[in-house]
């Protein structure tokens, strides 16, 4: 059983500089500030020390103290950047999903880039499959909405590559 999030925005920006900001790891932390159950990115690196690139292997560190092993599985600049979380998930997280992956999608708009972000949860069983719908989808949803509005701010509003802090939208948790 499978649930998938998916969450769309356009950002006034070519196409080249949105994708580059956001498969920076340093900017992760800036970007994903979670939501209500949902931790926060703290810090991100490859487990090589190098730029993002097909096959590495990120390690993503939350809020909630878990760390997230992900590999990249297609980095396609400046179209596509694709992964999957190998281990890491903390429970309850743990006890609903048996595996995730995500995947980012970018298209020239007529303003500059559209981002369309979606990823798929595998539950354990039925039941997780239940409580993940009632009590984590709309809460991921969101947190991935927010990202998505963060990277917008940094890029449309500060210049990114000197890793300035922006304004983040984060509503109440």
């Amino acid at each position: 059983m499978r649930v998938q999030t998916n969450v769309q925005i356009s950002i006034d920006a070519p196409i080249e500089q949105v994708f580059d900001c956001s498969i920076d790891c340093q900017n992760l932390p800036k970007f994903f500030t979670g939501y209500r159950g949902i931790p926060a990115i703290v810090s991100a690196i490859t487990t090589d020390g190098l730029p993002l690139h097909e096959g590495s292997t990120r390690i993503v560190q939350n809020s909630d103290g878990s760390e997230i092993e992900e590999a990249i599985v297609s980095l396609q600049r400046p179209t596509l950047q694709a992964y999957k979380l190998l281990n890491g998930f903390k429970p309850p997280f743990s006890w609903l999903v048996r595996s995730a992956s995500g995947q980012w999608l970018y298209q020239p708009h007529s303003t500059g880039t559209q981002i369309t972000w979606q990823f798929e949860f595998e539950m354990q069983n039925a039941i997780a499959y239940i409580v993940f719908l009632a009590l984590i989808k709309h809460p991921f949803q969101t947190s991935q909405s927010i990202c998505l509005i963060n990277l917008k701010q940094t890029i449309e509003h500060s210049n990114w590559r000197n890793h300035d802090d922006s304004p983040h939208f984060n509503p109440s948790k």
